[in-house]
């Protein structure tokens, strides 16, 4: 049992890769669903330069007397966003089949580790906190992971779709661009790291809750014997009050990532168009 325990490295010391590795074959199986989620979100992705493509004869030309069928662009657009309307609930939908399909296969896996488990287990964890984790925290975490990872795919392709477009237009402004990448990469790096030891804590703490409220329905006769329905109480809003303010610091932290993003963000896009109507004004570019 003491090779079992060497030989198996403790979670918190593997890293991000070495843990989708372990979670990745219990996903991998719906095949199908994965290839129709990743083609819905790839022609989701695709569609997003068509946007400001559509729009680019609009401002050229569209407000031009006889010159621009009025009818097209809001035509395009209705016919555009149902395209991406109908990607993304494909999308969507196929990756609630992939999620569950591998969640249901990760429950009955860890079910069955549980009815073989050494006997110590039992002793050193208590009920809760295995039922919590059977039941709870795999599926926050596998949801989580399916659409951060579908997420991080759309944004990627959408990104690139973008920058390709970008470069197309004009490439001074495209160098532009390029300067937020570093700073956003980073800003997401610092607050990634305190956003998953949040997490952890914010575990730690739900199942700390949880045990007292199992501990109390099970010795509920020996809490009112002994008169100690405050000490309880009091430790219950302890651990209650502990949970709240994880709770807070992580939606700080996510809301931070946003607020910081988007002033990012803002800087790029001010000089961006900055950069345009300098040219504009040389004559070296159209308004679209």
């Amino acid at each position: 049992m003491a090779e079992d325990t060497v030989s198996q490295p403790a979670s918190h010391q593997l890293s991000i890769g070495q843990r989708m590795r372990r979670v990745w074959p219990y996903f991998s199986k719906a095949r199908g669903g994965w290839a129709v989620a990743v083609s819905a979100t790839l022609l989701a992705s695709v569609t997003e330069p068509f946007i400001p493509a559509l729009l680019k004869p609009l401002l050229d030309r569209g407000f031009q007397k006889d010159s621009f069928n009025l009818w097209l662009v809001p035509l395009c657009l209705m016919l555009l966003f149902t395209i991406r309307g109908l990607s993304g609930f494909i999308a969507q939908f196929a990756l609630a089949k992939v999620t569950n399909d591998g969640l249901q296969a990760m429950r009955s896996a860890m079910f069955g580790k549980l009815l073989s488990a050494r006997l110590s287990l039992f002793s050193d964890q208590s009920s809760s906190t295995m039922a919590n984790t059977v039941v709870y925290e795999v599926y926050n975490g596998s949801a989580l992971l399916m659409n951060a990872i579908m997420k991080l795919a759309r944004d990627l392709l959408t990104l690139m779709a973008l920058i390709a477009y970008l470069l197309f237009l004009n490439w001074k402004l495209m160098l532009v661009v390029s300067l937020l990448f570093p700073a956003v990469a980073l800003v997401i790096q610092l607050l990634t790291r305190r956003l998953y030891r949040l997490t952890k804590e914010s575990q730690t703490a739900t199942d700390n809750l949880a045990y007292v409220v199992e501990e109390n329905v099970l010795a509920h006769r020996d809490v009112r014997l002994h008169g100690a329905q405050a000490s309880q109480a009091s430790r219950f809003d302890v651990l209650s009050h502990a949970l709240r303010r994880l709770s807070m610091k992580s939606t700080a932290a996510y809301a931070g990532m946003s607020a910081i993003t988007q002033i990012l963000a803002a800087m790029a896009l001010s000089a961006v168009i900055s950069m345009a109507l300098w040219q504009d004004s040389a004559n070296t570019a159209t308004v679209g």
